[in-house]
């Protein structure tokens, strides 16, 4: 079993150095300082902030310059990602949009859903593929743009359902706890078997993954379910080479943890279980 490999110095990351994690996020804190000052300097002067609307958003505009050059360079470091690690990479996706059974594909104010850019590829002994997901939001006062990135690994089997990572979404059952307080706290699993949850979270997979979320946050954030024989991430991260590395990393170390009993148990019997089970039995 190959340990995680796809990090920071290895995810195919070469653009300018005002690109890379540490500039964006410093030019955040350095927005955010600069409009603090401006609402406290006007409010001084004048005796009101300059909008009562526009102080409460002022932590939320911080994020905007980042944003922006963000958005503009993402296709661009996708295609980077994707030429580096063997992926072949659409601009312009024709892929139609998942009919899964969980957020964000179940909101029920989210209208014309498109996938915008996509790759698909080889990840170890999995098939593996990723897409830019967005829709509009009707809140019937306004309607806004949202997005998710969704990377997906396809599996040997069919598993029951279980979700793993920040989620307000409860529908997959119960929480599930494990002996490790740190893994608790990073990674919240839910699932409505338990016992199948903890055959699938290995002690040696937790361990490996409590050390992925120490470093990368874009693996902390994100969310995994184990749907059918798909186990898919959601998440607002994984624009820049990095953090694709580190997701795709943290759904392998989960994929490749899983143990032969498991698919014994709990997997819809096929050939690809049966090679699975060979493999491992190697």
């Amino acid at each position: 079993m190959a340990d995680t490999a796809d990090s920071l110095e290895s995810s195919g990351w070469s653009g300018p150095a005002w690109a890379r994690p540490r500039v964006l996020n410093a030019l955040t804190v350095l927005t955010l300082v600069v409009l603090v000052v401006l609402q406290f300097l006007w409010w001084r002067e004048h005796g009101r902030p300059i909008s009562w609307l526009l102080l409460p958003a002022t932590p939320l505009l911080a994020f905007l310059p980042s944003g922006v050059l963000v958005k503009a360079f993402r296709k661009r470091w996708t295609a980077q990602w994707a030429e580096a690690h063997g992926f072949f990479y659409q601009r312009s996706a024709d892929w139609p949009v998942p009919q899964w059974d969980f957020p964000p594909f179940t909101i029920g104010r989210a209208r014309r859903f498109r996938v915008r850019d996509a790759m698909r590829g080889p990840l170890g002994r999995y098939p593996a593929s990723f897409f830019h997901l967005t829709w509009l939001h009707n809140n019937w006062i306004n309607v806004s743009t949202h997005y998710r990135n969704i990377f997906v690994l396809e599996l040997p089997g069919t598993l029951p359902r279980l979700t793993m990572g920040p989620n307000l979404d409860t529908t997959a059952g119960d929480r599930v706890l494990f002996e490790s307080s740190d893994f608790n706290e990073q990674f919240s699993v839910y699932c409505a078997n338990p016992a199948f949850a903890h055959a699938v979270c290995t002690p040696r997979t937790i361990e490996r993954l409590v050390e992925l979320g120490r470093r990368s946050p874009a693996a902390k954030l994100t969310k995994l379910e184990i749907v059918g024989n798909l186990l898919v991430g959601v998440t607002t991260l994984g624009n820049r080479p990095p953090e694709i590395g580190e997701i795709f990393d943290l759904m392998r170390i989960v994929a490749e943890g899983i143990p032969r009993f498991v698919w014994l148990d709990h997997a819809t019997p096929g050939s690809a279980v049966s090679t699975v089970l060979e493999r491992n039995m190697a």
